[in-house]
């Protein structure tokens, strides 16, 4: 009776690991399609390291040796459900495993001190020496997991780079390889004194690789930042300039229009004359310059005027079909802003019709009630963009330049305290966005 139910705490500490482990690298690496833990393969995992763990265990008493096996299983679930670089993922596979181990370690060795007795007989002795380990030891895995998870979460998006992630995995194969030599010479009958420079020595493994995954993801988030902000300060420039460039060009277009009136005289004169051919052929001259102007805008602000004309321009040379509706007037929004987001919008709608062959179309509208805007941005698609690629990462081989858009555009709708949402409906791509008026 006494052997059953300690075989079944056994089967339920096991099942416990599993569940941390495989919960603790869903966290961190997060479902691919944004599916829970339990959709994700969560718990599909920690059953099969439960019954891994298990087996091993009945037939070896310390399973350190069979460590690959367990960083293999977590590995697989991650390549097959989860999200991030590979390495990444190997690095949180090894570390959710690695640190079970080392953990069991440090307490065996801790209570075999305390209470005077071999490694071995805290590991195999049925008595209350053992089951006080083995709570003592769930609960700091836990505090442990809780701990490093904080860490972790403080990662910002841009992740770190392979560089950064050989280093800290570097970190923890060294300090798996030590503390194995320290657990296998504490087997063996050593004196107190030296397992407690073993206990202090583990225990300062654990700290070392806690510390240094925290320098690590620390340091690497503030590089991002800079890199970042450098990026957004090369963006801005780029917006000036875009800006006084659109401003010269639409008011190139503004006097193209004034001119469209004189060809009218000239055509209706043509026509009253009975020169039916020569206005047919002043016509067909001056067709181009008709079709430029389909889509003009004029409301009351210049710099919308500007982005949203010229990128219409861009627009239809690529035989993208674009709607617009627009309020006249934007209070309370700078015009960097406008510029930004509504510039922001269009490329990446046109970016996805270029890759289109045919039903090229971008609807455009802002609308506002009372102190609050609405833009949507709609662009058709020919598949799922969402399906493959649900963060909106950028396809294009400079990820350093590109990929800020969706970024840019999400910080202004927060800096109006507003909301930005993409969905995809009816072969549509639609991006929302609702700003508030300051």
């Amino acid at each position: 009776m006494i052997d059953t139910l300690w075989q079944l705490l056994e089967v339920v500490v096991n099942f416990y690991q599993g569940i941390i482990i495989s919960d603790y690298v869903y966290s961190i690496l997060g479902d691919r399609k944004k599916r829970s833990f339990f959709k994700s393969g969560g718990i599909v995992c920690a059953f099969i390291l439960t019954f891994t763990i298990s087996i091993i265990n009945y037939f070896i008493n310390f399973e350190g040796v069979y460590l690959c096996v367990y960083i293999g299983i977590v590995f697989v679930y991650s390549l097959i459900c989860l999200d991030g670089k590979i390495l990444k993922k190997f690095f949180v596979s090894s570390f959710s495993v690695i640190f079970i181990s080392i953990i069991t370690s440090l307490v065996a060795n801790f209570f075999a001190l305390l209470f005077n007795k071999s490694v071995n007989n805290i590991f195999l002795h049925q008595g209350l020496e053992r089951f006080i380990s083995i709570v003592v030891c769930q609960l700091i895995i836990l505090y442990v997991y809780k701990l490093t998870l904080g860490i972790f979460k403080k990662e910002n998006k841009n992740d770190l780079s392979n560089r950064e992630w050989i280093l800290i995995l570097s970190v923890l194969f060294i300090s798996v390889v030590i503390a194995g030599f320290l657990t296998l010479t504490s087997t063996q009958n050593v004196p107190s004194n030296t397992r407690l420079v073993i206990v202090i020595c583990i225990a300062g493994i654990v700290l070392i690789n806690i510390v240094t995954v925290y320098l690590v993801i620390d340091l690497s988030k503030k590089n991002s930042v800079i890199k970042e902000n450098e990026m957004l300060r090369m963006q801005q420039v780029y917006q000036s300039n875009y800006i006084e460039n659109a401003k010269a060009q639409y008011e190139i277009i503004r006097k193209m229009r004034h001119d469209i009136k004189n060809n009218y005289i000239v055509i209706g004169s043509l026509i009253k004359s009975g020169n039916i051919d020569k206005a047919t052929k002043y016509i067909n001259d001056n067709i181009h310059n008709f079709t430029l102007f389909a889509n003009v805008i004029n409301t009351n602000n210049d710099v919308v005027n500007a982005v949203i004309n010229y990128k219409s321009a861009i627009a239809q040379e690529l035989e993208i079909e674009v709607s617009i509706i627009t309020v006249l007037d934007f209070d309370g929004i700078s015009d960097i802003d406008l510029c930004s987001l509504i510039s922001n919008l269009f490329d990446n709608a046109i970016e996805a019709c270029k890759k289109m062959n045919s039903n090229k179309h971008i609807d455009f509208s802002i609308k506002k009630d009372e102190s609050v805007y609405y833009f949507s941005m709609k662009n058709t698609i020919g598949h799922s963009v969402l399906e493959g690629n649900p963060e909106l990462n950028t396809t294009k081989k400079d990820k350093i330049i590109h990929g800020f858009g969706t970024k840019i555009i999400n910080d202004i709708a927060k800096k109006y305290n507003g909301a930005f949402d993409y969905y995809e409906e009816n072969g549509y791509f639609i991006c929302s966005i609702i700003l508030k008026n300051k």
